[in-house]
């Protein structure tokens, strides 16, 4: 039962990690094109934004991560 559990954990993780780093690589490449318009406008300025979000969310994930391996969870 607790096999489950963990490989449920794991997967989770493995999910929002995934649709996080995707994320991440799409911002990155509205940054560039703005950046390269020479558009520093609302729409750059709230990528950024979303661009912050997006890093400390994986790094959140993470540190769960190393948190669960670390106490043997995984």
């Amino acid at each position: 039962m607790v096999v489950g559990v963990v490989s449920a954990t794991l997967e989770t993780h493995r999910y929002f990690l995934t649709l996080l780093i995707w994320s991440l690589i799409l911002e990155i490449i509205v940054i560039a094109y703005y950046a390269g318009k020479g558009d520093f406008g609302f729409y750059l300025q709230l990528t950024a934004i979303m661009m912050l979000i997006t890093v400390l969310g994986i790094w959140a994930i993470i540190s769960k991560i190393r948190k669960e391996v670390r106490e043997g969870y995984l």
